[in-house]
């Protein structure tokens, strides 16, 4: 070895540098891969290091795709968006927002996080424009307004994803391994009555109560919204 070369720290076989990092060409990821690291982390509290060290870059690489984090949150909602099964034009409109209900409550299961990002997030509903429209126009073609057709769809996806977001936290374990629903059991106790907690509470058993009982009041009454 030279002594210009030790100077400088020496060299390892591979082209690694000592202290430093491997030389060669940067790591290549996809704007998609970038999008799957911030679902695994949860799009409602990903930071950009994070993301970053799932990918095995820095986390200024992260900026040569999206600009913030807010950019990268757009990109998360887009791909739940693009997901979302659409209703086929000979639907009844019990079926249709039976499907709407399933493709929330299968979105927030798919992408951990997004039922707390839709209330946190104004801009939210904004990037699935064209899902709500294509549900709308089902609707409006068995004469249903677009007023009732927003109210049905918003009633049904706010049921949705409240619902969610009690079941996450019924799930959710803490440092203890002891899971939110446990922890509801230790307070309320052995005692018989409505609140006494269930299994139950940690699925969608509820939501799907909650849709059934929608759809069977707007066979009598479709307000507007």
């Amino acid at each position: 070895m030279s002594d210009s070369v030790a100077a400088r720290g020496g060299a390892s076989r591979g082209g690694a540098v000592r202290g430093g990092r491997k030389v060669g060409r940067k790591p290549a990821f996809t704007a998609a891969e970038v999008v799957g690291a911030a679902v695994a982390e949860g799009i409602d509290r990903f930071t950009l290091a994070a993301v970053a060290e799932r990918l095995g870059v820095v986390t200024t690489a992260i900026y040569r795709l999206f600009p913030s984090r807010e950019d990268l949150v757009i990109a998360c909602l887009d791909a739940a968006g693009a997901s979302i099964a659409l209703p086929q034009p000979d639907m009844h409109w019990r079926s249709t927002l039976r499907l709407w209900a399933d493709e929330c409550w299968r979105v927030c299961e798919d992408y951990p996080g997004l039922s707390r990002l839709v209330y946190a997030f104004p801009i939210a509903p904004t990037r699935i424009a064209h899902v709500f429209a294509a549900y709308a126009d089902n609707l409006a073609a068995q004469g249903r307004t677009p007023r009732q057709a927003m109210f049905a769809l918003d009633f049904i996806g706010d049921t949705v994803f409240a619902s969610h977001l009690g079941v996450d936290s019924m799930r959710a374990v803490d440092d203890s391994g002891t899971s939110g629903l446990d922890r509801v059991r230790g307070a309320v106790g052995e005692a018989d009555g409505a609140f006494r907690p269930e299994e139950s509470w940690a699925t969608r058993s509820a939501m799907d109560t909650k849709v059934e009982f929608i759809l069977t009041g707007l066979e009598h009454d479709w307000p507007e919204m």
